[in-house]
């Protein structure tokens, strides 16, 4: 009998992990918009979350011309919607593609690539 209700309470565990997992959504709808001007990446992406301090976007990567521009990482999402935050990335340069992977530290990335004009 006392077996029973310790295999439940692990169950009844684990059923409550795996669905705060489902709930966990990856980034959705990456911007990428390049201000020449200033060198300066602004990324933006739909990711909703209910605690900012317990999910978030938890890295950034930046790879451009066969390397990697940039390595961000993260510990908490300001906005319960969305993520922003615009990067300066020197040596950019006008016909460039860049891509920016986002990646959720509960489940799932997103990425997005930029020409530089």
């Amino acid at each position: 009998m006392k077996l029973g209700k310790t295999a439940i309470a692990i169950f009844s565990a684990l059923a409550l992990l795996a669905a705060g997992a489902a709930f966990a959504q990856p980034p959705t709808d990456v911007n990428l918009a390049w201000d020449a001007a200033s060198s300066t990446l602004s990324v933006t992406a739909k990711h909703p979350v209910n605690d900012g301090t317990k999910h978030y976007i938890m890295a950034m990567y930046v790879s451009g011309g066969g390397k990697q521009l940039l390595a961000k990482e993260y510990g908490s999402q300001q906005s319960a919607e969305t993520f922003s935050d615009s990067v300066k990335l020197d040596g950019a340069a006008p016909g460039m593609k860049i891509k920016v992977e986002l990646v959720c530290n509960i489940m799932g990335n997103a990425e997005k690539e930029i020409t530089l004009k």
